[in-house]
């Protein structure tokens, strides 16, 4: 059923994106994609736009994502910064893989 391979993906998503330093993500209860919270991760790093942070996440570990500004603008006094992690194309080996990659480069 697409729904339990669905859930057993954005679960392990989420587990996995929770125990990188930096990174907060919320487990939504109904879509196919995850914004997690970056700005630690980020700062940790020396990224202070999302550029700099997709191209060198991209380059560093193969792993793509999309900055919350390429989903709508920023309400009034954000300050946070989030990425959107899509997972429903995606096999639990690809996406363990995936968010290894970045939690090393991204703790490193």
């Amino acid at each position: 059923n697409i729904l339990r391979v669905l859930k057993k993906r954005r679960d392990l998503c989420v587990d996995l994106l929770n125990r990188i330093e930096g990174i907060s993500c919320y487990r939504p209860h109904a879509t196919f994609y995850l914004y997690p919270d970056v700005t630690g991760a980020m700062l940790n790093k020396g990224f202070a736009d999302y550029p700099q942070f997709l191209q060198a996440v991209l380059s560093e570990t193969g792993v793509s994502v999309c900055a919350r500004t390429h989903f709508g603008t920023p309400l009034p006094g954000e300050t946070r910064r989030y990425c959107r992690f899509a997972y429903s194309g995606i096999e639990l080996e690809e996406i363990e893989e995936g968010l290894l990659r970045l939690k090393n480069f991204l703790e490193s």
